[in-house]
């Protein structure tokens, strides 16, 4: 009896030492992969960059520093409306954060100018959601 009753200690902590491993390892993937994004965007390898970030965003899709990120390489290739869907994720996720705030809004902004403002150009979204 106190065999099994030490297997199964030895089990549980082996499930819970094998969890937390897996726990952290999203998180260090994620900033492996916005580290390796933001030096492909820095080397001008913005579709490099938006690949990677994709991928940090499908471990971590809450993570509003990626999404941000996103919408920078995003626009940078001339995807506004991508851009305008990756910051507003990021302002939802974070709406203290002024830099994605202010990105959103740039965005938003830079296609009213220039004139393609529509239904599907635009993401739904109410002025109270990007800090008014």
């Amino acid at each position: 009896m106190q065999q099994t009753y030490t297997r199964i200690q030895l089990l549980s902590i082996f499930i819970i030492l094998t969890l937390i491993g897996c726990a952290s390892h999203d998180t260090t993937s994620v900033q492996a992969y916005n580290q390796f994004a933001i030096k492909a965007a820095q080397a001008g390898l913005w579709n490099e960059a938006i690949f990677r970030w994709k991928q940090a965003v499908s471990i971590d899709p809450d993570n509003a520093a990626t999404h941000n990120n996103l919408g920078v390489g995003y626009e940078a290739l001339g995807k506004i409306t991508e851009a305008v869907s990756a910051y507003q994720r990021a302002t939802e996720l974070d709406p203290e954060s002024k830099y994605y705030r202010i990105n959103y809004r740039r965005c938003r902004l830079h296609i009213r100018r220039s004139g393609t403002d529509s239904e599907e150009t635009l993401p739904e979204s109410s002025e109270e959601s990007v800090g008014n």
